[in-house]
């Protein structure tokens, strides 16, 4: 594309290096035409494959890909995993010489965090810590039908703008690259693990649930194994969420031979420079095969007491949450239906003014909401710990960015999965309450997989 630095922003940050005897981070942001945000993440595949990210949000107006990994938080186990994310970012902001104010340009970070910093990791997630996020080299951030390339450098003592030129041409290089053709990976097992412990595990649940008045919900995960007779690709499987997943974010964060991704409905939070907004989303059904049984079960969802009862302990949290950062707190009138291709949801928005919250502190308040905990939540992940037999890793946490302005967004990861190599594991939970039929429940699982199997190309159970 043939795009030129500006030597006097080199000189500026060059000057902040010399003034501050450190490492200073040129942040140059650049509008470019041509720009598509999937084509540069396929394009990467042969320059940064293992060190990309992509995002994009429910609305489909904001795409995010990031290409190499300039700096990488991974968040050890004892540190405080929000702190430390908003400690690394102010550092770098302090350290960054940039352009452009334009939100989700620049030095972002995206990445996201274990559902649980007091369980110990399996080896699965071990490499990604409490917490994983990366400042990427070349991020591509396609929005309001504009896209921008930020090249994320730092500059030492001795480099001179030699170096910024061959970044630049290495960004060239990519831009230009033919987008290759991933070879055809076929599922060649599925193993879906633990029914027989999970549905133990769920009767004692209820069981508790009935014999002590306090407790409201507790929500139980489980995965399912998938082999593969080759290695996914992280182009396919985003072509495959975009097609298939509407009305959901679409998320892959790559780290080496492991890749963690998703298409998620729930949005945890939204930041901008003066408004922070939340998403409500609990309660499910499965899809109707025709219009009319769609409809019939979207209203029986509508009017279902467990399924309100379980979206009401969710809106009640985020709502008291976001009073404790916002002013003029707002709630939507009542529940409507979520739609996706496999499930439906009960769905309703709280929002309010920011003021001088800070974008990580209201993160680490709203997480996990009661539906991914449960309610009440000191007392529901007590439950979890004992009775789930897994790892959830990044499961129904947060994922998303943060720009050094301190605005982006962050989904709940639900509907997700975790490839190491040529394997899979695909994640689903349910919140169970006093009520709560155990294989019923199993069964809710069973479609909250779908989403995934259908991506991966696994075999997906149609109803009939």
């Amino acid at each position: 594309m043939g795009l030129t630095l500006p030597i006097e922003l080199f000189e500026q940050a060059k000057r902040k290096q010399i003034s501050q005897q450190d490492d200073v981070l040129l942040s140059w942001v650049s509008e470019i035409p041509d720009g598509e945000a999937k084509r540069i993440f396929d394009q990467g595949n042969n320059f940064f494959k293992g060190e990309r990210f992509f995002w994009q949000n429910k609305e489909r107006t904001l795409r995010l890909a990031g290409l190499g990994v300039m700096d990488q938080l991974r968040v050890e186990r004892g540190q405080e995993r929000f702190l430390a994310l908003h400690t690394r970012k102010e550092q770098v902001l302090r350290k960054t010489v940039t352009n452009s104010e334009e939100i989700a340009c620049g030095a972002v970070y995206f990445g996201g965090f274990r559902f649980d910093d007091q369980h110990d990791a399996t080896p699965e997630w071990e490499k990604f810590g409490e917490g994983f996020f990366y400042l990427p080299l070349f991020l591509v951030t396609e929005k309001e039908n504009r896209c921008y390339l930020s090249v994320n450098l730092w500059l030492k003592e001795a480099d001179d703008y030699a170096k910024v030129e061959t970044v630049m041409a290495q960004w060239d290089s990519i831009a230009v690259s033919p987008v290759g053709r991933d070879p055809e990976v076929t599922c060649i097992f599925e193993e879906r693990l633990a029914e027989e412990a999970w549905l133990e595990a769920a009767t004692d649940v209820v069981s508790l649930l009935q014999e002590t008045p306090d407790m409201q919900k507790v929500v139980l995960a489980r995965r399912m194994r998938l082999g593969f007779d080759g290695f996914l690709s992280s182009s396919v499987i985003i072509a495959n969420m975009e097609e298939q997943q509407g009305n959901s974010y679409c998320f892959v964060l790559e780290n080496g031979t492991s890749t963690f991704f998703g298409a998620t409905p729930e949005r945890l939070l939204l930041a901008d420079e003066s408004h922070l907004e939340s998403a409500c989303v609990a309660g499910s059904i499965a899809r109707g095969v025709s219009a009319s049984e769609d409809a019939m079960l979207g209203e029986t969802l509508l009017s279902d007491a467990k399924n309100l009862a379980e979206h009401h302990f969710v809106v009640e949290m985020i709502k008291e949450t976001m009073a404790r950062f916002c002013e003029d707190v707002r709630v939507s009138a009542s529940p409507v239906l979520l739609k996706n291709r496999d499930i439906q949801h009960l769905y309703m928005t709280v929002s309010g003014r920011r003021g001088e919250a800070k974008l990580l502190d209201v993160l680490r308040a709203l997480h996990p909401t009661p539906a991914l905990g449960g309610w009440p939540q000191a007392e529901a992940m007590a439950v979890i710990r004992l009775k789930e037999e897994m790892d959830r890793g990044f499961y129904g946490a947060p994922i998303g960015w943060i720009d050094p302005l301190d605005r982006g967004e962050f989904a709940v990861a639900i509907r997700s999965a975790l490839t190491v190599d040529t394997n899979a594991l695909l994640y689903a939970g349910c919140g169970i309450v006093a009520d709560s039929v155990p294989t019923e429940e199993l069964a809710e699982t069973a479609i909250k997989f779908q989403p995934m199997l259908r991506v991966l190309g696994g075999k997906v159970h149609e109803r009939s």
